[in-house]
């Protein structure tokens, strides 16, 4: 897989996307963004995204400019 590029915004990134963290591969689980309320009420309080790798593992990013987009 190729890197394109990094994340300008963290309302831009969508769930699916295949992104590399700290040089390894996952894809975005959930993408929380400061303010914005989720379906179930929670509202966070800092911009945050859970990754998840292919076998499950959970990773938590609180920085999206570290997050590069794979193609």
């Amino acid at each position: 897989m190729k890197t394109i590029q990094r994340y300008k915004k963290p309302d831009s990134i969508g769930v699916g996307d295949n992104v590399l963290f700290k040089n390894k591969e996952y894809q975005v689980l959930i993408n929380y963004i400061k303010g914005d309320q989720d379906r179930k009420g929670f509202i966070p309080t800092e911009n945050f995204t859970i990754l998840i790798n292919d076998r499950g593992k959970r990773v938590y990013c609180h920085n999206f400019k570290e997050l590069e987009i794979l193609t």
